[in-house]
């Protein structure tokens, strides 16, 4: 009995301290009943009683997390055209480091997943409280929520947020007390905001100013990005991916079919002209990713129809010739940034087809210039493109391709620009280069030994990237290079004549501190009608070549199906070419001596 009143006289302190506190809802009347009543039936009831009308006042009383939220508006303003304008936007909690997501400030617990992609992400374009996908921009990938290719590099150089998501011009988010930081960009030609900004119980409201450094439009150049995958059958697919491009202020996104043997992903609508989508100077094309197989995996752009054969699917040559009979199509070899996804495999013998238009010289923040140069001091003429390989790639136009049409967005001059190697690549940085007044991907010849006048230009922004290094490259490596000094301004300049007295590349690339890069498409100079070749590399190129031909042999060695005999020829094909251009080379390089 003693226990169990102890127990009894244990639960009623308890409920003691609690009434005490909950005084502040029922006033004082029914504590001092509960506390001080002599009779304890009447004090049970009482507590009970309180106890109900806790529960009824609580439920209507608004949460201390409610109380404390206020709502901040903020207006996204594109300075240049005086309009409120979508943009890319990560806000952050500086007291706890957490990512916090439009409209109700929650933290945000899990990066978006390559498979929201797969699917089709819905625009509602009537929905102010919409955000795109939040993307992730630092940090190891796994191939879910970003490529493994990256490792430790940031998506975009200029940006050190851990995600990134769209937003739409205007957008509100409630947040409760504290410090926070809102980061907003709309691709490398506009100047990134970063903004500190404190909550408190009262509402707020900002204009985010969005200013270009540069406009690579007004001098003739529009961005490209030639690597995106997403499905483009639903209307609010497409209106997603125009709201998309709007927002990164990407001009042409080439959104591609992906292909394999058991069929293809990311669904078009369709291709060619009459399935272009268009919103003033914002632009979808369809494309295809296909073939996909051991020998690396080919672009298709501006194609007319899907170029697929299952029967011959391995034989990239045969895939070429299908796209290249499609007018105006274009013809790349994806991931030659990073030798990925077996390019070593079937590169060294396809690219002697000579079906090969461009290659993805820049993605994941990663350049080949090594494997490219080879390729240049072969004779081999290859267009510079850079493709995000979305969503892989953190987003669209993390790297771009940068074409010359002219004073307008022709986008058939774009692809034919792209075809001839009228660009620049780059993740932040922006390019000049002639030669004689001629634009990268040019041609100029001469009989006998000449001079050429190069004009060179690399200029960028403090907060998005300044150029270190500017170097004038070609077959014998670094011609002429200026480096920053302390006093530099924004912008390294070179002006120079070159001596030409045997056919040769010349081309011009950029380094930040920040690691953005940026590099040309070169300009030919061909004298006396002579390729424009290393005739005193050709030797080791000629054998790095040829021993990946060789793995690629002992692989199917054994092979008697057609198939196998199929890939035989195509190599034997590689070979001989090979062969006769050592040759060549070999006499030239005797000539000359």
């Amino acid at each position: 009995m003693s226990e169990s009143r102890g127990r009894q006289n244990d639960s009623l302190a308890s409920a003691s301290c609690l009434y005490r506190w909950l005084v502040q809802f029922t006033g004082s009347a029914m504590y001092h009943m509960v506390m001080f009543s002599n009779d304890r039936v009447t004090r049970l009831a009482s507590l009970i009683t309180l106890s109900m009308s806790m529960l009824t006042i609580t439920a209507q009383q608004p949460s201390l997390a409610e109380e404390s939220q206020a709502t901040v508006q903020f207006h996204l303003l594109d300075v240049p055209s005086g309009e409120l304008a979508p943009a890319v936007v990560c806000i952050r909690n500086l007291d706890d480091q957490t990512v916090r997501l439009p409209p109700d400030g929650r933290v945000m617990r899990r990066v978006g997943q390559t498979e929201e992609f797969y699917r089709g992400i819905v625009y509602e374009v009537n929905n102010p409280e919409w955000i795109g996908p939040r993307r992730k921009t630092l940090g190891k990938g796994n191939n879910n929520d970003r490529s493994y290719v990256y490792e430790e590099l940031a998506s975009i150089p200029y940006w050190q947020e851990p995600v990134l998501y769209q937003t739409q011009p205007s957008f509100s988010i409630k947040l409760r007390s504290g410090h926070y930081q809102i980061s907003v960009a709309r691709g490398m030609e506009y100047i990134p905001v970063t903004r500190k900004f404190e909550v408190s119980d009262k509402d707020q409201e900002f204009t985010v100013r969005l200013e270009r450094w540069v406009d690579l439009p007004a001098r003739g150049w529009f961005s490209g990005d030639v690597h995106v995958h997403h499905p483009t059958t639903k209307k609010t697919h497409r209106d997603f991916l125009l709201r998309y491009a709007e927002a990164e202020d990407l001009h042409v996104v080439n959104v591609l079919e992906m292909g394999h043997h058991r069929g293809t992903d990311f669904k078009q609508l369709g291709f060619g002209k009459a399935f272009r989508q268009r919103q003033g100077d914002y632009c979808l094309v369809s494309g295809q990713e296909e073939p996909r197989s051991t020998f690396g995996h080919i672009i298709g752009l501006n194609t007319s129809a899907l170029a697929r054969d299952l029967a011959t699917y391995d034989l990239y040559d045969l895939a070429f010739k299908r796209i290249h009979d499609q007018p105006d199509a274009v013809v790349g070899f994806a991931h030659f940034s990073w030798n990925g996804c077996n390019l070593p495999r079937g590169f060294p013998w396809y690219v002697t087809t000579e079906g090969i238009d461009f290659v993805e010289l820049l993605q994941f923040s990663r350049i080949n210039t090594l494997d490219y140069y080879d390729y240049l001091n072969l004779g081999f003429r290859l267009a510079a493109a850079a493709g995000s390989d979305a969503p892989w790639g953190s987003t669209i136009g993390e790297v771009r391709t940068f074409v010359h049409t002219g004073e307008t967005l022709d986008l058939d001059r774009w692809f034919e620009g792209l075809k001839v190697g009228r660009t620049f690549v780059s993740n932040g940085p922006a390019l000049d280069f002639t030669v004689n007044g001629k634009l990268p991907g040019s041609e100029i010849q001469f009989d006998g030994g000449h001079s050429v006048k190069v004009r060179a230009r690399s200029w960028g922004h403090e907060k998005v990237g300044l150029p270190q290094i500017l170097e004038l490259v070609s077959n014998n490596g670094t011609l002429h290079k200026v480096t920053r000094s302390d006093d530099s301004p924004n912008e390294l300049r070179m002006e120079l004549d070159i001596d030409i007295d045997r056919s040769k590349w010349l081309a011009i690339s950029t380094r930040c501190a920040n690691g953005a890069v940026a590099h040309t498409t070169p300009v030919y100079v061909v004298v006396d009608g002579q390729p424009t070749w290393s005739p005193s590399q050709s030797a080791r190129i000629v054998k790095k070549q040829l021993d990946a031909i060789a793995m690629i042999e002992e692989e199917f060695s054994k092979g008697t199906d057609l198939r196998s005999r199929a890939i035989h020829q195509r190599l034997d094909r590689a070979k001989s070419y090979y062969a006769k251009l050592l040759t060549a080379t070999q006499k030239k390089s005797t000539d000359e001596r």
